[in-house]
């Protein structure tokens, strides 16, 4: 009971620990919404100044008249960002050439940026592929519409991206990175990671393709949380990672401290079972085997106790009635006693496996009585599995009886598992009426959910193929659970001493080929996150 609670607990702290690191990260939102906010508002105010819209028609007649405007604009820039320390550089193109830049130089602009801004017609736009963080607007001239006198970049500092969020990151191997909607790294607290790519990573495309959240992934060999949220504005997503260890310390702690109590509870439970044995038991299975000794017939009983205590007093009453009762047996009641036995003998000889069908039989009609359908569908499911496992000690069965059969157990299964598991019947019509050894899916079957969708919360599925092979029938079993390691299990149903781990694939293989020879058997076949398959190959029995 403990370790359940503890489980239980665990798992509400886990989930509400997850959702306060989830809105902790989720904080940073207003600083990365203020730097995006910040820029577009500065690119609006320098694509519609007035100078920078003259200086990029041309509009001036004299070398004179360049320079003063040239320097005016320049001025102008230094006291709007003279403040700021968001940019690397910030920089204007006219015929893709850069006419004016603040801070770091930059290269001559791409033409594929080039195009993309002429197309958006004055709408910003951010690039990350190179890893630069950079935003792009059209400047577009305010007196004719549609064209395009050049464009505004803006290069921004990654390192202050990386103050938002860096001091968030509080547990142990808690590692944070910005990804644009390619995954692309934009920044990171691992600064090995800027400007790598993780769009295949299979938990980067579930980020991706979600607004916020968080789930568990497997990286790199580690198990860990992902914490994501999505920043709109840019299409960015700030994601964390955190090992599961980092949050298990405490829960390894109680673990331990339950384990210790359990030892307890063994050690002080062994030793009343030594008490309990010695006072209690010892006497009682005496007192059982010269019963037992009486109800043979034996009344030589030699039973000796010398405890007064309850035991005792029972066991001294039990002899002085088999001796009373020896008295009367062999006065009155010996003949009649031994005609009731042959009359009781008589009736057991009858019950047969007709009572267990009878009685599952009236609980089923007492259900329905009480219109309990689903508990009225698995008992007569169960009765269904009962008469398929004896079948009049038959060894074979048709194709339409096991398939029967799987259906009563899939019913059974789909009450416990809801909407968590489904499955598919496929059979070549023809092979109905052909026989085969019985119990061959339902072990597969039961293996696909107990070792391949145990774990799976929803979606998984089984599908039981019955197929006209070249010289038989093909029995295929698919699930799309966790998978195992095949060359694994392959090898433990060739080794002796492995063989008790697939007992139940070993049963089935071992069984065809006793039966039908080596060329028939059992397949296996399963990969990792994907599922596995097993097939099972017959001969044709009419």
């Amino acid at each position: 009971m403990g370790l359940y609670l503890n489980n239980h607990f665990a798992d509400l702290a886990q989930r509400k620990t997850n959702d306060t690191i989830l809105e902790t990260l989720k904080q940073t939102r207003q600083n990365f919404q203020s730097i995006i906010t910040d820029t577009n508002d500065l690119s609006v105010r320098i694509l519609t100044n007035d100078q920078i819209q003259e200086f990029a028609r041309n509009d001036y007649q004299k070398i004179l008249e360049h320079d003063k405007i040239y320097w005016n604009i320049n001025n102008w820039l230094n006291d709007i960002i003279g403040s700021q320390n968001n940019y690397n550089s910030i920089s204007i193109y006219t015929d893709k050439e850069v006419y004016l830049q603040k801070r770091i130089q930059v290269p001559h602009i791409d033409l594929n940026v080039l195009d993309r801004a002429s197309s958006l017609q004055g709408k910003g736009f951010w690039v990350t592929e190179r890893g630069e963080i950079e935003y792009y607007r059209g400047i577009m001239d305010i007196n004719k519409v549609g064209r395009m006198l050049g464009i505004v970049r803006f290069n921004l500092n990654e390192d202050n991206l990386f103050r938002i969020y860096n001091n968030i990151g509080s547990y142990s191997g808690s590692q944070i990175s910005l990804l644009d909607s390619n995954g692309n790294v934009i920044s990171s607290s691992e600064r090995s990671m800027h400007g790598t790519n993780l769009g295949k990573l299979e938990y980067v495309r579930k980020i991706l393709k979600n607004k916020e959240g968080f789930f568990n992934a497997e990286i790199d060999g580690v198990k860990k949380i992902v914490f994501f949220y999505t920043i709109e504005e840019a299409n960015w997503t700030l994601m964390q990672t955190i090992p599961v260890e980092s949050f298990s310390m405490l829960q390894q702690a109680i673990y331990l401290i339950l384990l210790v109590v359990i030892m307890l509870c063994i050690f002080f439970g062994l030793l009343f079972s030594f008490i309990q044995h010695k006072y209690l038991l010892k006497p009682l299975l005496q007192l059982r085997r010269e019963m037992a000794k009486l109800k043979n017939g034996n009344f030589n009983i030699t039973l000796t106790i010398d405890s007064q205590d309850e035991i005792g007093e029972i066991s001294n009453g039990f002899v002085r009635m088999a001796h009373q009762l020896k008295e009367m047996i062999d006065d009155v009641y010996l003949s009649k006693i031994k005609q009731r036995e042959a009359e009781l003998s008589a009736l057991e000889s009858k019950i047969n496996p007709h009572f267990l069908y009878n009685t599952l039989d009236s609980i089923h009609w007492l259900a329905v009585k009480h219109k309990n359908y689903d508990v009225s569908e698995q008992i007569e499911a169960l009765a269904e599995i009962f008469r398929h496992v004896l079948n009049k000690g038959d060894s074979l069965i048709t194709i339409r009886q096991e398939i029967s059969f799987i259906e009563s157990y899939m019913l059974i299964q789909k009450r416990k598992y809801g909407k968590r598991i489904s499955y598919q019947i496929e059979v070549d019509q023809e092979l109905l009426e052909y026989k085969t050894p019985k119990l061959i899916l339902q072990p597969l079957v039961e293996n696909a959910i107990v070792h391949g969708l145990e774990e799976v919360v929803q979606g998984g599925f089984i599908k039981v193929e019955i197929i006209k092979a070249e010289q038989g029938i093909l029995f295929v079993v698919t699930d799309n659970g966790k998978g195992t390691d095949e060359d694994r299990i392959n090898r433990m149903m060739n080794d002796t001493t492995e063989t008790r781990n697939v007992f139940a694939l070993k049963n089935i293989d071992d069984r065809i080929k006793i039966s039908y020879g080596s060329e028939f058997g059992l397949k296996f076949a399963s990969q990792y996150n994907i599922g596995t398959q097993v097939e099972v190959h017959i001969p044709l029995i009419k």
